[in-house]
């Protein structure tokens, strides 16, 4: 029977903790199940910046209802 190698999580490994826990949180944040999935989502904002990449849950929010106060006009 041959020896198979015991799995390591290469991105963990190659990662510091602190990123990775980063990593961790970026997921949860956008649903996001794998790591390889996450770092790709990651690459393209870096990349390409944030148009078009709002998560689901924010897509349908609007700023108005963050407004203190009356509304008086100018």
């Amino acid at each position: 029977m041959s020896r198979r190698t015991e799995y390591r999580n290469e991105v963990k490994t190659r990662l510091s903790d602190r990123t990775y826990d980063g990593m961790q949180a970026f997921k949860a944040l956008h649903g996001i199940e794998s790591d390889s999935a996450a770092l790709s989502r990651m690459a393209d904002l870096l990349l390409f910046g944030t148009v078009g990449n709002l998560p689901a849950n924010l897509i349908d929010r609007s700023a108005n209802s963050a407004q203190n106060g009356t509304r008086v006009a100018a």
